[in-house]
């Protein structure tokens, strides 16, 4: 079993350090802000100056982050390794479950599907990346619901339309805020043509590179009310396997 390194953790916490004061530090400074010893903070940023991330002036002798870090980031961005962790995980899900297969994140009052994997199948749900969907009337709208905090929530749900879709869309809050509830307890979030007569989904979300996210599981209900078991545990196994926590 991966074990948590504390050091690399430590890494990652000086420059979100930086990020949130928002000036340079002294070593005592930083140790404070850390929570560890002064030695062992030294050591910290002297590797870190010496690998060229931090600078150290000659008079003040506080350390600044130099522009390397942001270099990096700004490579890894170009790459965008998120739209291809997403991809090759809908491509997983979609050949376990049979079924088409989507990612979405949080805009606004709506989700926007940011990735999509055709099912195999003739009959199948089809939607193009870049679509805005109604969070209450679709699994991946829910389960991005279901986990943000409960402020973050309620400022969404203030602003949200309840237009009715189909005739067995949720047009009441309250009756929303109680399927939400259901699926946090439950670990998965489902849609039953709620927002297409013919299409069922189920649905989760999580965190993927510190971004929220959600993948479901999309298909003809009649299908999906056939496996819906089997489609749980699928995304059940994927939360363990995509998202961190």
């Amino acid at each position: 079993m991966p074990q948590t390194l504390p050091t690399a953790e430590r890494v990652l916490q000086v420059f979100e350090i930086y990020a949130r004061e928002g000036r340079p530090l002294s070593n005592s400074e930083m140790a404070r802000l850390l929570g560890v010893a002064d030695s062992s903070c030294s050591d910290l940023l002297y590797t870190l100056r010496q690998a060229g991330y931090l600078l150290r002036t000659p008079k003040t002798r506080l350390f600044h982050p130099t522009g390397r870090f942001f270099d990096v980031a700004q490579r890894l961005k170009a790459a965008d390794p998120m739209q291809t962790f997403v991809n090759e995980a809908l491509e997983i899900l979609s050949r376990q479950s049979g079924e088409s297969a989507m990612c979405g994140v949080l805009d606004g009052t709506h989700a926007r599907v940011i990735a999509y994997q055709d099912s195999p199948r003739a009959l199948r749900y089809v939607l193009k990346p870049g679509t805005q969907i109604e969070l209450h009337t679709t699994a991946l709208g829910k389960a991005l619901l279901g986990n943000l905090d409960e402020t973050s929530r309620e400022s969404v749900l203030v602003e949200l339309g309840m237009k009715p879709i189909t005739e067995r869309s949720i047009v009441d809050k309250a009756v929303l805020r109680r399927q939400l509830e259901k699926g946090v307890k439950d670990g998965y979030f489902l849609n039953l043509g709620e927002g297409n007569e013919a299409v069922g989904a189920v649905g989760i979300a999580g965190y993927v590179g510190g971004q929220l996210a959600a993948i479901s599981i999309v298909g003809p209900i009649t299908r999906m009310e056939q496996n819906f078991e089997k489609n749980v545990e699928i995304l059940s196994k994927a939360r363990i396997e995509f998202f961190e926590g």
